[in-house]
């Protein structure tokens, strides 16, 4: 990576830069409902499209394909942040 690990705790804006990274995280969420028998399947899809479901009364599905994440390129170009999370130890190791 062209650095070398070191003494981290003086960092601003001449020694590190402050990059904003995206992620979108997917959870599979479910909720079993009850509807009469003979109940249309584009009313009932109507029905949930419209925001008749609480979306608090969802459980999480816990099955293989229960989440993840999609990374999306970071905004490189950010003003320094003093705060920002400091990843520099692990990056220099990876």
């Amino acid at each position: 990576m062209g650095h070398s690990a070191g003494d981290f705790s003086r960092m601003n804006k001449e020694t590190h830069k402050t990059i904003r990274v995206h992620a979108t995280m997917h959870t599979e969420l479910y909720l079993d409902i009850n509807v009469p028998i003979d109940t249309d399947k584009d009313d009932i899809w109507q029905f949930i499209r419209d925001g008749n479901i609480d979306g608090g009364d969802m459980l999480e599905y816990d099955g293989i394909f229960g989440g993840g994440w999609t990374w999306e390129e970071p905004i490189y170009d950010y003003e320094f942040d003093p705060e920002a999370y400091d990843v520099s130890k692990e990056i220099l190791e990876s």
